[in-house]
């Protein structure tokens, strides 16, 4: 999976994603062990959520927030 860590702990600071539970999208700003700290893209406030609570934000979700598609490298 190409936004994830190379210790496979999670995903990388800066990717957009999305949290299963609330639905909420933001982009992850750090990582410790596999608990995330992400910024919202609605209001900037934060919240932290284990890696298994995220997943990629879709080129639909990221296309709404006026994002292009992400890029894989």
């Amino acid at each position: 999976m190409t936004n994830m860590t190379p210790w496979g702990t999670g995903y990388r600071s800066g990717a957009l994603v999305v949290d299963k539970e609330t639905g909420a999208v933001g982009v992850t700003q750090g990582v410790a062990g596999r608990i995330h700290t992400v910024k919202s893209v609605q209001d900037g406030s934060l919240w932290t959520a284990h890696s298994t609570r995220l997943r990629i934000a879709t080129t639909e979700e990221r296309a709404k927030l006026g994002i292009g598609p992400r890029s894989v490298h």
